[in-house]
């Protein structure tokens, strides 16, 4: 079963051909729904993704430097958020798979309960993991300079925070 929230989403690989990847994070077939902060392409960007591929995407948006999202149990997959620097994804329940979100740097997960493998965001500089029952391994942390585990059941093994961050 896919990310019902991501569903309507295409993936285009742009990169190469718009000078700053930003411009160009979430496409979508339908508008996307009580998402205040996604803000429409611009038409050069949309024009060039025309332009290279042919397809119109109306519902092309782009992704703010900073985005909150509070109870949104459809969003399963949050590698699309990726290039956000800030990200808050709160009460996100069934949101299992944060590998992409190395590159955040402020990452707030606090009560996505399915999240199980936090190994991958040892690059962001302040975490918070509270309540996030499923992460039983947080060694992987070090480059993390605030860490909240508050909450956080699944780790007995407490020894194994990084040094830096206790």
């Amino acid at each position: 079963m896919g990310d019902p929230w991501m569903e309507d989403s295409v993936n285009l690989d742009l990169e190469k051909n718009l000078t700053r990847k930003r411009n160009m994070s979430l496409v979508r077939k339908n508008p996307a729904k009580s998402v205040e902060s996604l803000h429409p392409i611009s038409d050069e960007t949309r024009a060039i993704i025309l332009r290279e591929t042919g397809k119109d995407c109306q519902y092309a948006y782009q992704l703010p430097e900073r985005l909150v999202l509070y109870d949104c149990p459809d969003l399963i997959d949050a590698s699309a958020l990726g290039d956000v620097k800030e990200l808050y994804l709160t009460g996100c329940t069934n949101v299992t798979d944060v590998s992409m979100l190395g590159g955040v740097q402020y990452l707030s997960l606090w009560g996505c309960t399915k999240v199980t493998d936090v190994s991958m965001l040892g690059g962001v500089i302040w975490l918070s993991l509270r309540n996030c029952t499923g992460i039983t391994d947080v060694s992987m942390l070090g480059g993390v300079k605030e860490l909240d585990l508050r909450a956080c059941t699944g780790i007995t093994d407490f020894s194994m925070v990084p040094h830096a961050i206790k």
